[in-house]
Formats: C-alpha cells, structure tokens, sequence
C-alpha cells in the first residue's frame, strides 16, 4: 500500500456494493475479524447483506475503513475516530481521504489472540519495519481494549526483543528500535488523550536509570491520564536526592516509583516523603521487581508496595486516588477562594 490517491471527499467514493469481505481485507489490509469487531462495536462500516447474508462493502465502506485506519496509525484510538466521523458526518463536514492502491495484501482466516499479533509484531521489530508493526497495533487496537493492546502486544513484544537480546537472539539495533517504537507509540497516545478534567494535585511517576521500566510507567500514565487524572512524569533518570526538593514543591497527590533492582529500592530506605501544603504526607507507592527479589526492604521502604502486574498497580492507583479525590478537590478549592 505505498501508492496513493490524491485527497478526496468521502462522497466521491461509490457507494454500490461490489466487495466480499475477502476483496476488503485484500484492499485495506486488515482481517476480517477486525471487520467484524468495528461493525459490532461501532456500526462502522455498515456493508450490505445478499441474500444469503454475505457481506458486500462499496468503494465509500472502503474509503471509511482507510480514513478510519489512517486515524488509528497517527495515534487516536478507533473509538475516537469513530466519534470524531460521526460528529463530523453529523454536523455536515465532510472527511477527505487518501485511498491507497494495495501492494502487499495481508489476509488472517480467522479472529487472532494478543499473543499471536505480538508474535508478529516481534517479527516487524526484527526487521525494523514500522509500518507493519503500525499495521499490527492498529488490528488489536479494533479487537481488544487499548489496555490489552498495550499491555498484551505492545510491551510484550519489547519484552520478548529484551530477551531474546540477553539470549544473543536479537541484535541491539532490534532492541533499540523495539524501544523506541514503543516508547513513541505510547507517548503519541498520551499526547492525544483530554488533559485531566478534575481540580486535583497531580500523581508523580518516577523511575531509575537503565531498568528499561519507562514502557512501563508511560503505560500507566497513560491509563491514569485517561481515567481523568493529572500525571506528572518525570522520567528514569533523576536520582531521589535529586528529586525530593521537587517533590516537596509539587504539592502531589500521590508519588509511584517502578523499581525493579534491589540496590535501586535500597536508595529509597531514607526516602524523604513530602508533605502537602496543609501538611500531610503524600501517598507514596513502589512498583516492579524489587521488593519481590528482597521481601526485607518492604518494612524498610517508606512506600506501600503495589506489585508488578500493570493492571494491579493501576487499579490500587485509581481506586486510592478516588478515595482521596474529595479532599482534594475541597481543599484545591479552598486554596484558590472558589
């Protein structure tokens, strides 16, 4: 699919039905369980049935599915794009889109698991090619929730690289490409989502330098960001002496460190925990390997450990934070006059 049609408004597309859901998935390059996964979930496209309830699609229910595919590639979620063709459709603004000609057709006979995308997808890594790798987000991304997508293909695709690396199974220029992509495929999500809606003090993430956890805490930034809360992340390379000034001035709501080495969670034995502005002691929680590798810093660390599993640490995070969420808001209030 490198050739492309110029620009064109969606209504210039015939909307006679003319192509099986075979023709489709050759044309667009996605499967066929993705088909049928956007039209249960989101009513889009919407083919005709003959009578014997096959599908046909016209060359608009194709220029749908590119505009909807060009969307999901630079980074909004297929619920998003869905939404904004509506609003779009129904406020009587016209979407344009490029139609590209097919070149390497790709075809899956039936609905596949994260497990077998990622595989794949650890195959793009290896090969550097990031369009297939865009190609394979985007089919998860139309089966499973974004979480899964992240969780179950995106990070375990650059674990899989990470060890296969260690293992002299993959070549460093994989690995850091591996990296890159998935930090950047993160990052553009996070870039996309609404801002935090709620008058609050942020949630503070923070690592340490290489333990390779930045995925990890750019995962859970973004999931916490898309519940609707503020999040400030500082990234892996700030030590916690230097740190703790900024802590202190932040007025935060909550502190987490992801920590996978023992010697990294031993330097936050004297963790100096900051205060809020009325004077209360921040909520600081640690994540990751660690405290798992020496249960004995558990007692000694001034954190309230929560684990390694992503969708644990963020479910304690969020449910801790609503439990906390009126007092925030009242005293922010307060703070300002409102």
């Amino acid at each position: 699919m490198e050739a492309a049609t110029p620009l064109l408004p969606l209504s210039s597309f015939a909307d006679e039905p003319v192509y099986n859901v075979k023709a489709v998935c050759v044309r667009t390059g996605i499967t066929a369980a993705t088909l049928r996964a956007w039209e249960r979930r989101y009513g889009l496209p919407t083919p005709n049935r003959t009578r014997h309830g096959y599908r046909l699609y016209s060359e608009r229910d194709v220029a749908i599915l590119f505009w909807l595919i060009q969307q999901t590639e630079s980074g909004v979620s297929i619920g998003q794009a869905v939404n904004q063709l509506t609003n779009m459709l129904v406020n009587g603004a016209e979407p344009s889109v490029r139609v590209p000609v097919p070149s390497a057709p790709m075809e899956f006979n039936s609905p596949r698991s994260p497990e077998s995308i990622s595989a794949d997808m650890v195959d793009a890594m290896h090969n550097l090619d990031e369009r297939r790798a865009d190609q394979l987000f985007t089919e998860s991304s139309a089966l499973y929730t974004l979480e899964t997508t992240l969780i179950n293909v995106v990070r375990a695709s650059l674990q899989t690289i990470m060890r296969q690396r260690h293992h002299g199974e993959a070549t460093l220029t994989a690995e850091r490409f591996a990296m890159n992509y998935c930090r950047q495929r993160v990052q553009n999500l996070i870039q996309t989502s609404p801002s935090a809606i709620r008058n609050q003090r942020p949630v503070v993430t923070i690592g340490f330098r290489n333990e390779h956890a930045d995925l990890d805490l750019l995962i859970l930034a973004l999931m916490m960001r898309r519940a609707g809360w503020s999040v400030v992340h500082l990234g892996t390379e700030l030590d916690p002496h230097m740190v703790e000034p900024t802590l202190e001035s932040m007025d935060a709501a909550a502190i987490l460190y992801y920590v996978d080495r023992p010697e990294n969670a031993v330097r936050l034995v004297d963790f100096k925990v900051p205060r809020t502005r009325r004077g209360e002691q921040v909520w600081c929680a640690i994540a990751g390997r660690a405290l798992t590798e020496l249960p004995t810093l558990q007692e000694q660390v001034p954190f309230e450990y929560l684990g390694i599993d992503l969708r644990s640490i963020n479910k304690a995070i969020i449910s801790r934070l609503h439990a906390m969420k009126r007092p925030f808001e009242e005293s922010y209030k307060a703070e300002r006059g409102a």
